[in-house]
């Protein structure tokens, strides 16, 4: 799903797991028996269990996991801060911020930070814990020039962050950018990438353009690819994985392309997929 679905600046203060710096790493807020803190690269596995998507093996289940680490290690490399909230010991919520350089999303801004995947599981909503969550990404922010987000209206709809002081910098049917700008000269932009849609007309072309943070998503995409492979040898596929706003602005945003271009506007079923490629087959008499 573009959760985000589709991004180096120097890294924030970590606090005293690192000798000398200030204490928002330490930073610990308890609700019931919630508890809210900075999540280190070592620990990142712990947080990622919760994207793992259901009825999916062991084994994979470890790969994804093993990926999505990965990722996310260099991800903090570059600054990237995650704060993690769990629940009688099991993670429930999650948020990212990040240098504009280090999102895996093709923006136009200077000196700004991003924040991607705020969620908060089902059986953990109503305490307050999303809340909580966004003020420490603010916090961890708050040396920036602003804070932008990218929005969808059933995934961190706008109303939410309306509360906290964003405002909508641009449109992106059916998202919307948003900036909370630190300054009058705070600005961003979603950049449309120009993509090949001039396909060969003897294939279909699937492409998948990710990046491999979230376990749920690195699943989403590779599953899809292989339907597509499945359905005829007449189709192609490509994955490209971005890690980086340069590389989101080669490749673009988070989405599955088709020939080129990208047909849908978040997540699709397997089925609905399936049928979508058939007809683009169907459309160049290759099925």
């Amino acid at each position: 799903m573009q959760k985000s679905p589709t991004r180096k600046a120097q890294r924030g203060d970590r606090g005293p797991r690192e000798s000398g710096k200030p204490a928002i790493a330490q930073e610990v807020m308890r609700m019931a028996h919630v508890r809210i803190h900075e999540i280190l690269p070592e620990e990142v596995h712990d947080l990622n269990v919760m994207c793992v998507p259901p009825g999916v093996g062991s084994d994979e289940v470890s790969r994804l996991l093993e990926e999505s680490v990965s990722a996310q290690r260099r991800a903090a490399a570059m600054g990237a801060r995650v704060f993690g909230a769990f629940l009688g010991g099991e993670p429930v919520g999650r948020v990212e911020v990040m240098p504009i350089e280090a999102a895996p999303l093709p923006l136009e801004g200077d000196g700004l930070w991003v924040l991607r995947c705020l969620w908060v599981l089902e059986n953990a909503r109503g305490l307050g814990i999303a809340r909580a969550l966004m003020e420490l990404a603010l916090k961890a922010s708050g040396h920036a020039r602003g804070l932008a987000v990218l929005t969808y209206p059933d995934w961190m709809p706008v109303g939410f962050f309306e509360k906290f002081g964003f405002t909508v910098a641009q449109r992106s049917d059916p998202g919307f950018l948003l900036l909370r700008a630190g300054g009058a000269d705070a600005r961003v932009a979603l950049v449309q990438v120009a993509r090949d849609l001039a396909p060969s007309a003897g294939e279909v072309k699937v492409e998948a353009v990710f990046n491999a943070r979230c376990p749920w998503i690195i699943h989403y995409y590779r599953t899809r690819l292989a339907l597509a492979r499945s359905i005829s040898d007449k189709v192609t596929t490509a994955e490209h994985v971005i890690h980086t706003r340069d590389e989101a602005l080669e490749f673009g945003e988070e989405n599955l392309y088709i020939d080129g271009a990208p047909v849908f506007s978040g997540p699709v079923g397997l089925d609905d997929f399936e049928s979508v490629v058939r007809e683009r087959l169907a459309r160049k008499g290759l099925l």
